[in-house]
Formats: structure tokens, sequence, C-alpha cells
């Protein structure tokens, strides 16, 4: 090949390359342009929490002059997606029409929570991880867990619980929650044993051996110490020790 043949080669490759980049800048100023005229948001719905209120949801993602642009809102929301907003992991947004967008809330899991003495709500989930620090109080019947102390607390940071206490903990939280039978606070002690308590009385468990046992004795119990003050023993109950004591106290102590 000469190198007169070859320069024109190269010179058509060339030309070719800069013709296909203007049709994709041309494609692109029309969608642009259509996208500006044909998709103004008019409808926002949103679905996934009930901690915030749609308005909340909606002027947090939809938070300048030109995300009330369909188009621009979706995709600006999947290059900077929100994801820092208490109790809640992550948003999707997603286009429902022309002129309308769908904001799902991902809320970050929860099994308990923790108060520190300064009033705040330490909320952790199944593995034991701290998922949200927060001053407010989210009631849905999540635990309260005492008797665990935190230095220096971190969201992400894991709670200074033993595998197998956190594995107890998440059991019986499944067990009770199975049974419609969440208590008030589920506390600790030194030993990793458990007690926890309702309105009136505290039923001590001890440690996890026989727990869906022990849980099926207390069911069966629970309707004779109602509205009585006191702790019913279970820590040493066994198939050798069936024994259960429930040690009463007036309502002054």
């Amino acid at each position: 090949m000469s190198k007169k043949r070859r320069r024109r080669s190269i010179g058509s490759l060339i030309l070719g390359i800069i013709e296909f980049i203007l049709a994709i800048v041309i494609l692109a100023l029309l969608a642009g342009a259509a996208a500006y005229f044909f998709c103004p948001l008019k409808s926002v719905d949103v679905e996934g929490t009930d901690l915030y209120t749609n308005e909340e949801i909606i002027n947090y993602i939809i938070d300048d002059k030109y995300s009330h642009n369909t188009v621009y809102a979706f995709i600006k929301n999947k290059i900077f997606p929100k994801g820092d907003a208490e109790f809640i992991e992550s948003f999707d947004v997603s286009i429902k029409g022309p002129n309308k967008l769908l904001i799902t809330c991902n809320e970050k899991p929860i099994l308990g929570y923790i108060l520190t003495e300064d009033g705040k709500y330490i909320y952790f989930d199944f593995d034991g991880d701290i998922t949200e620090i927060s001053e407010t109080f989210v009631d849905r019947g999540y635990m309260q867990v005492d008797g665990v102390s935190l230095d220096e607390p971190k969201i992400g940071k894991k709670l200074p619980i033993g595998d197998d206490e956190m594995g107890y903990l998440t059991s019986l939280i499944k067990i009770l929650q199975k049974n419609s039978l969440m208590p008030n606070a589920v506390s600790y002690d030194e030993k990793g044993h458990i007690t926890i308590k309702y309105e009136t009385y505290s039923i001590s468990l001890g440690n996890s051996y026989l727990l869906e046992e022990k849980i099926d004795r207390m069911m069966k119990i629970l309707p004779q110490i109602e509205g009585l003050y006191g702790t019913l023993h279970l820590e040493n109950y066994s198939s050798q020790n069936t024994d259960i004591v429930f040690e009463k106290e007036t309502a002054q102590e």
C-alpha cells in the first residue's frame, strides 16, 4: 500500500470517528430536549418507611430546581445516590412514567437498642452491628438491652457481646416475637445470663440451655402471675429440675 493511500485510509477513519461522535452528541441533545419538554415531574410516590412523611422524603430527594424533571432526578440519584438519612440505608428512585417517580426507602435492619446515660439510642441488627445512633426513639416494639457497656459507639461497630451470647439473644427475640411476648427490656449479667423484664415482673432465663423449653414453660405460667410483682426463676430449669419459683415482691419494692 502506498503512503498516499495509507494517509487517505487514516483520514477516512478519523472523519468517521468525528461523525460518530457528532451523531452521539446530536442524539444526546435531542434526548435532553425531549426530556426537558415532555418529562416534567408531576407525581412522586414514596414507599418503604413510616418514619418520615412523604413530603420529607420527596424534599430530601428532589432537592434542586433541576430535579423537578423526571429523567434528571432519576439519573442524578443513580449517579449520586443519597443514603445518609437516619434509619434509612438507601433510597431507590425509579421511573413509573414520563411524569412520575417512585422513591423506595430501604430501612436499616434493627433487632434492638441500648439506651445510653446521655439519652441516646444505639440500635443494632441481628449480627450485633450498630446500625444507628440517634436521639430519636422508634416505637416499634424493639427490645431494649441493659447491662451492655459501650465505649465510643460507632455505626458499623459490633456490640461488646460474644458470638454465643449474640446468638442466644437473637434466638430469644425470634421466639418471643413469634409468640407475641416481646418484653420491655432484656438485661445481661457478667456471666452472659439473661433476664427479660415486663411491666410488673421479670423472668430470669439464665443461659441458653433448653431455651425453647424454658419459654414454653414460661408461656404456661404467665397467666398465673399476670399483674403480680416479682421474678419468675427459670435459670435452673432442666429435665431433672422442673421446679419453678416465682419470687414475689410488693409493688412498692
